[in-house]
This record gives structure tokens, sequence and C-alpha cells, in this order.
């Protein structure tokens, strides 16, 4: 009889260990709510969208699905599979084309950051791929911290090791840490290695 006495105190313990173990704790389950992904406000499909300012047309955006996260802490809009925007100048002009794979615009710092596959070119055969690149609307100009291959009208390539910077309408570019040989005519092309 003590045995099976002593057995059914160490069961009845365990057991009570286990319910009290147990707890609701709302910093614990807030963490675990945070964790998950964040919904979008609103998500569209086969998007295009025309920027305008005083009738003239500045960008044209084309993407499969955006997601927009207007009540986000950091919002933003999301371009999971990828979009395509052409730049115009103030004559109607193509200025230059951004294509990539995914892309993200802080709506806040009014900074677009486009990642895997891109490439900007700029309408005369002049382009610039990377795995990610940055449009900083405010200032103007593109830059990537990350490998960049410059490619010229007639082919030629040099390589920017640690990224490259350019005014949006890429009229002045330079790589970073570059590399390569070029062919450049000083009154049609600007540009830099330093």
């Amino acid at each position: 009889m003590t045995v099976c006495r002593c057995i059914k105190s160490c069961l009845a313990l365990v057991v009570a260990t286990g319910f009290f173990a147990c707890s609701n704790d709302m910093q614990v389950i807030n963490q675990i709510i945070d964790r998950e992904e964040e919904e979008p406000d609103l998500t569209a499909y086969r998007i295009e969208v025309l920027y305008s300012d005083s009738a003239h047309l500045q960008m044209k955006m084309q993407a499969p699905v955006v997601k927009q996260f207007t009540s986000s802490e950091k919002p933003r809009d999301e371009f999971p599979e990828g979009m395509h925007v052409w730049m115009y100048g103030q004559d109607g002009t193509l200025e230059a084309e951004i294509t990539a794979n995914w892309a993200t615009r802080d709506l806040t710092k009014k900074l677009w950051e486009a990642r895997s596959n891109v490439v900007l070119s700029n309408g005369k055969g002049k382009r610039l791929e990377s795995e990610q690149m940055f449009w900083d609307q405010e200032k103007a100009i593109i830059y990537s911290e990350k490998f960049t291959k410059y490619i010229s009208e007639t082919g030629d390539i040099a390589t920017g090791r640690s990224g490259m910077r350019a005014k949006q309408d890429f009229s002045d570019w330079e790589l970073l840490m570059g590399n390569g040989s070029l062919m450049m005519n000083d009154a049609t092309e600007s540009g830099t290695t330093p």
C-alpha cells in the first residue's frame, strides 16, 4: 500500500505542477502576435500608375502586385513580384528605366529599394545592373552598395565592387572601387570609376 500511495502522491504532484505552470502572460501573447506577418491595408493586381506634375508625365510604373501598408509603423508599398518604372524629363523624353524582381517604397522617406535582378537604363543604351539599388526621390539619386556592372552603349563593361551612385536621369554616375576598360567620349559620356 505504501508504494501505491507514493505513486499516487507523485502523480498528483506532477499534475498540480502542470496546472500551475500554465499562464496567460499578456506580454508573451503580444510578442507572439507581433511576430506574425503584417497584413496589408490594400492589395492590387496588374497596376499601372502615372505620376505627373503640371500636366507633365514624370513617372510611369507597372507591377503585377502591389501591397500597401499605410497604417503600419513604417508606411510603405511593396512590390513582391517586381516592378517596371519609366522616368521622364520635362520635355517628355525617357530619362531612365528601372526593372527589378522585388521592390518597396518607404512612403515617409520617399525612398525606393529594388532587389533581385535590378537593371537601370537610360534609353540611350547605357545600363547599370546590380542585385540591389536605392532611389532617393527627394535627392534625385540612385545608388547601390552591392556589386554593380555598367554596360555602355557600345557594349564596353566596367564593374563597381562596392556599388555605384548616379543622378536619377543617369546623366552623371560613378562606380565605387571600379574595374574595367571603357572607350569614353568626354563630349557625350559622363561617369567616373575611382
